[in-house]
């Protein structure tokens, strides 16, 4: 697998706004207070990375399945 995690860390008037990617393409954005609770929310985020995209899939595949319910 090719390693997208990218982040982008910038100023704003409420301490920084932090946008981040994982390696499966999805995209989060926070603001913190300060430069190392920016870096440890990232670092927690691509940790969990694998669990968010487990979660996503179960949750697309329960929706896909109440759609085709109403249909």
């Amino acid at each position: 697998m090719v390693t997208k995690r990218n982040y982008k860390l910038t100023p704003s008037t409420y301490g920084f706004k932090v946008e981040m990617w994982n390696d499966f393409g999805m995209k989060r954005t926070v603001y913190e207070n300060n430069v190392m609770d920016s870096s440890k929310v990232v670092m927690d985020w691509w940790e969990s990375s694998k669990q968010e995209f487990d979660k996503m899939k179960c949750e697309q595949k329960v929706l896909n399945n109440l759609v085709k319910k109403e249909v």
